[in-house]
């Protein structure tokens, strides 16, 4: 378990369970969460699968849960690992509890899970994707040293990709 304080808040990343992949499926059907952040449209069953699928050895994805305050509120995850030379993936996160909603356990979140995939799998570069209007994703991505790349439409929505280096100093 990685733990960080954020903004009298203290996060905390643990490993997912089944029974938490069925809590933030529920959540996540929320209108509301849904309009911040672009989710596919799975089953309960088509979610769970997946999630057994990133505990198989060699797996392109991996995720944990956010807890704030010994609290189960949300999920963050890389997706596309790729071990190769390039050693890069794409980052997800989201924060389902709305009270905590820019109050850091984001940032506090993603700066622990890119520690916590620089060990485990020695990514050297994550990318994430946020719409524009999500202020508070793209506020929290920048807090956790994602830099903003690009924007552009997708899908008539204006999107922003950014993303996070090994600090060089961790280089080698």
């Amino acid at each position: 378990m990685s733990e960080r304080r954020g903004e009298g808040i203290r996060v905390a990343l643990i490993p997912r369970t089944a029974e938490h992949v069925r809590i933030y499926w529920k959540r996540i059907q929320d209108e509301e969460i849904r309009k911040r952040i672009p989710l596919q449209s799975l089953s309960l069953e088509e979610t769970l699968a997946q999630f057994e699928a990133s505990r198989r050895p060699g797996a392109g994805s991996f995720g944990m849960c956010i807890e704030a305050d010994g609290v189960y509120v949300g999920d963050i995850w890389c997706y596309g690992i790729h071990g190769d030379d390039e050693k890069t993936a794409m980052l997800s996160f989201l924060i389902f509890e709305k009270s905590l909603w820019g109050k850091g356990a984001g940032s506090e979140a993603a700066r622990l899970f890119c520690q916590e995939v620089l060990s485990r799998y020695g990514i050297r570069r994550l990318g994430a994707f946020t719409y524009a209007e999500n202020i508070g994703s793209l506020k929290a991505l920048e807090k956790a040293g994602f830099l903003e790349k690009e924007r552009f439409l997708e899908e008539g929505k204006l999107s922003v990709y950014l993303e996070w280096q090994k600090p060089s100093a961790d280089l080698r």
